[in-house]
């Protein structure tokens, strides 16, 4: 029986633990040969190991992505070891939760450089090298936190901008071979324990039948080429539902005025002509 990766190379940033060991694991039973990347070295052997372990094809990187040079070296690595990079989940990211009455800048930059500079790092030098041999598939890994969530400014803003990335690269990328979609997970990991510690009982027990494995399906779909026609789009796995995210999109058809002032946008709100306001947080269409 074939695999939906047999002969790719994938990297998987991230992947010393849950939701990124996940994907590392389930990409390399469906015949991938995966490049294992972690900023903890220890973790990212570990899970290469556990992988030829069970007559799968991986090697550790360790480092950081966070850098241009730090990406670039994760990207080369996977080229010198397979001789190609056919897929990429940037899965490596980092949280903090805040008010933003106590943030903490040095953290919200922190936050900001892992999760979305990390991400765009990788993706530029994948997308290059996926152009060169004539095709690829990155799947970036947002969040529902971008929607607007509690105590999540650093956290969700970089996730709204890989969302951003990933609706831009796409409209860059059509018809090149390359293809980029994003994932928004939902697992019971390190991150979940950290907001519901956070939180406290409003939160307790939100993700704990949400295994990260649960989402590592929906991954390995869109590195393979039976997701060929999927694009630009991005996924919601939570628990047992998958879904779409839809993206951003203008409201109805607004007002029209050739000469708006204050006093008529304050109309056009009172009325309803605008258009609805939307809820804050994510929430179905």
């Amino acid at each position: 029986m074939t695999g939906f990766l047999d002969g790719k190379a994938v990297v998987v940033t991230g992947a010393g633990r849950g939701l990124g060991a996940a994907y590392a694991r389930l990409a390399a039973a469906e015949g991938a040969a995966v490049l294992v990347n972690d900023v903890d070295a220890d973790l990212a052997h570990a899970v290469a190991a556990s992988i030829t372990a069970d007559g799968g094809r991986a090697v550790a990187a360790a480092g950081t992505i966070g850098t241009w040079d730090g990406a670039g070296e994760v990207i080369d690595r996977c080229v010198a070891e397979f001789g190609a990079i056919d897929g990429l989940v940037n899965n490596a990211g980092i949280f903090r939760l805040a008010h933003p009455a106590s943030q903490d800048p040095d953290e919200f930059r922190a936050v900001i450089e892992v999760n979305l500079l990390g991400t765009a790092y990788c993706g530029l030098h994948a997308i290059r090298a996926m152009l060169s041999q004539g095709g690829g598939s990155v799947v970036n890994v947002t969040s529902g936190a971008h929607a607007g969530s509690a105590a999540m400014g650093a956290y969700g803003a970089s996730k709204g901008g890989v969302a951003s990335l990933t609706y831009c690269w796409a409209a860059d990328l059509i018809g090149t071979g390359v293809r980029v979609n994003a994932v928004s997970p939902n697992a019971h990991t390190r991150m979940a324990d950290a907001f519901e510690a956070y939180l406290g009982a409003d939160a307790q027990g939100q993700n704990v039948h949400k295994p990260p494995a649960q989402n590592a399906p929906a991954v390995i779909y869109l590195l393979s080429a039976a997701a060929a026609g999927v694009h630009g789009q991005v996924v919601r796995i939570d628990g047992d539902e998958l879904s779409m995210i839809a993206h951003p999109v203008v409201q109805g058809t607004g007002a029209q005025d050739p000469s708006w002032t204050v006093e008529k946008v304050a109309a056009a709100f009172e009325a309803g002509a605008v258009g609805p306001i939307s809820p804050v947080g994510l929430h179905r269409a």
